[in-house]
């Protein structure tokens, strides 16, 4: 940084001296961190931009290889554009980097999960990450019963489910109202059409702007 302000005040000097006008100076470095890319990722994210978000976290863990955080959003960003081989190597690097945190072991499992590959291992995560975040684990239970319920299993996928609706706090409307409507599948898949209309409404009335 120092080199090139110094020698931006040399091209200056040598304008005013010869009436020259100033050469355009290309900066190749990038000035921005790895944690800057970070932040302007998240704010590209917060936009729905997930394609330029991609980008800075790209740029971020090429800048350092051990931030974790990078990883994860990484990740994330990739699966939201469908790019589940990316994302899966990008949740498998944060892994490496942050074995406590359960909640890359459930992301990850919800890679396995989209590509429709290699069930048992999602669930062997999911179960992981139980272990790792307990406070978690109505949310990891949505997805163990999305597993299931994929792998044909539908009555453990309704058990799971239903605990999942029960303990996920209240104000977490988005993920109540997401297991519910995975619950209405369950319940569809089992056969009971009452049951699957009743958790589809609980999710319509939680997806409601001013619901309660």
């Amino acid at each position: 940084m120092m080199k090139n302000l110094l020698l931006s005040a040399l091209f200056v000097a040598l304008a005013a001296i010869t009436g020259c006008s100033l050469p355009k100076i290309n900066v190749l470095n990038d000035p921005l961190s790895a944690d800057e890319h970070v932040k302007l990722g998240v704010a590209y994210r917060s936009q729905g931009k997930n394609d330029l978000a991609r980008d800075q976290f790209r740029t971020a863990v090429e800048r350092d290889k051990k931030h974790a955080k990078a990883w994860s959003l990484l990740g994330e960003a990739a699966f939201f554009l469908q790019d589940y081989p990316e994302s899966e190597k990008a949740y498998r690097k944060a892994i490496d980097l942050d074995r406590s945190n359960g909640d890359l072991y459930n992301n990850l499992a919800w890679v396995l999960v989209a590509r429709g590959e290699r069930l048992d291992k999602a669930r062997e995560l999911v179960h992981q990450a139980i272990g790792l975040t307990p406070d978690h684990r109505p949310y990891y239970l949505d997805t163990l019963g999305v597993i299931l319920l994929t792998e044909g299993r539908t009555a453990e996928a309704v058990t799971a489910l239903e605990e999942s609706v029960r303990t996920i706090p209240p104000d977490q409307r988005q993920f109540l109202a997401e297991a519910y409507l995975h619950l209405a599948e369950a319940y569809r898949a089992a056969g009971d059409a009452t049951r699957a209309q009743e958790a589809e409404h609980s999710a319509e009335k939680l997806n409601q702007p001013n619901a309660n």
